[in-house]
């Protein structure tokens, strides 16, 4: 299953071109199978999400959000899986963290090695706290900063996805993971990255290195 774990949409962060009827559109269009919609610290609310879902029953459409959040320094967090607006209160990236865990949820670092977050890479390499996951190629972060991601996450010992970062139409099917198994229910996207059973893929069929664990 093709699934892109890192959207946005004009409904609810401004920074997106594309209204959520259209990017949903064409993530059907280009074979997803999931999305989760992550607007900048913003829910989307359970009703608004359903009616979504029910316009669109080719593809799964979940909840989740990108917290800006940090005690010493800001870091953009995905939480997938969770449409609960009290996330929106918790400032301390290791409370989130817990949390999602405790809930199912799969917390995942965004874009840690653009120029602009470099303070969250080093914060990472501090293993001050661990995400679940953190992104490798995505729309927002090149090849170099992907090198920087790979190597944190060895030290780590935590798994890399690519993702999207989908903001505008022509993001979609540049950078998604494929899932050995169905995503059905919202948090089994957890399992299937924290057991690496799923892929990295780029468009033109491309895997990378740093894919999960997945076997045919």
């Amino acid at each position: 299953m093709k699934v892109e774990l890192h959207c946005h949409t004009s409904r609810y962060s401004g920074c997106a071109e594309a209204t959520a009827e259209e990017m949903v559109q064409a993530l059907v269009a280009a074979g997803y199978g999931a999305v989760y919609i992550t607007e900048h610290d913003t829910m989307w609310p359970e009703t608004e999400l359903a009616a979504l879902q029910e316009g669109f029953p080719e593809i799964r459409v979940f909840p989740g959000v990108e917290l800006t959040v940090g005690t010493s320094c800001f870091v953009h967090l995905l939480v997938l899986g969770t449409s609960d607006p009290s996330y929106l209160d918790i400032k301390d990236e290791k409370e989130v963290v817990a949390r999602a865990r405790s809930e199912g949820h799969l917390t995942v670092l965004a874009h840690g090695f653009r120029t602009e977050d470099a303070p969250d890479a080093t914060r990472l390499l501090d293993a001050v706290w661990r995400p679940d996951a953190m992104e490798y190629l995505t729309g927002n972060q090149d090849g170099t900063c992907a090198a920087e991601a790979a190597k944190a996450a060895k030290r780590l010992g935590i798994p890399l996805v690519n993702a999207g970062d989908l903001h505008s139409l022509d993001m979609v099917g540049r950078f998604w993971i494929e899932c050995g198994t169905p995503i059905v229910e919202l948090n089994d996207i957890r399992h299937v990255i924290v057991k690496g059973k799923y892929r990295n893929n780029l468009s033109g069929g491309s895997r990378h290195a740093m894919a999960g664990t997945w076997d045919d």
